[in-house]
């Protein structure tokens, strides 16, 4: 019976654990099936609906009403996780009224967000005009950001220097010396 108990308690974790970072009620109510690359084409065609995108912040400008962050699209899988950071059908422009910090919501941070499309804008990228959809946000995920590891095929990056002292101070050791 502990063993059944035990099995339960495990299946629960790991189901809880599995589970979209957008509310169940944005993921019924946003629209499902439209490409990133089809509201760029025609905007005025999928207004006043909600959508799932996510990406990666290029910049956050706060301003008078709340916050604005630009986003690089990259496809998101069944989780609201960036899917491939290599792919992206464009950018888009994410309205809050929340002020949030510049400096947390930093570029290059990975984000997903359920959002209403309210227009398109203009704005200058690189040499060119370029035509941001615009979302006024209803969720927002912002991700924590990974651990940089130095040696990702050779050991786990929690391990540190009480693990394996000799990837850190290689002469560490008084035995590694040479005598004199």
């Amino acid at each position: 019976m502990k063993q059944y108990v035990f099995i339960c308690i495990l299946l629960s974790i790991s189901i809880l654990s599995c589970a979209h970072v957008i509310s169940r009620e944005s993921r019924n109510a946003a629209v499902q099936g439209v490409s990133f690359n089809q509201l760029i084409r025609d905007t005025n065609a999928y207004l006043d609906k909600m959508y799932i995108f996510g990406g990666f912040i290029a910049e956050t400008t706060m301003t008078g009403h709340g916050t604005e962050i630009e986003i690089v699209q990259s496809p998101l899988d069944r989780f609201g996780n960036v899917e491939d950071a290599d792919l992206s059908e464009g950018r888009f422009i994410l309205i809050t009224s929340k002020n949030l910090d510049p400096l947390i919501y930093r570029q290059g941070r990975e984000i997903a967000m359920a959002g209403i499309l309210t227009g398109s804008r203009k704005k200058i990228l690189g040499d060119m005009e370029y035509i941001y959809p615009v979302f006024e946000a209803k969720e927002i995920q912002l991700w924590k950001e990974e651990e940089y590891c130095p040696y990702p095929d050779m050991y786990p990056c929690w391990y540190g220097p009480i693990y394996y002292p000799s990837l850190y101070y290689p002469y560490s050791r008084h035995w590694d010396r040479p005598h004199r």
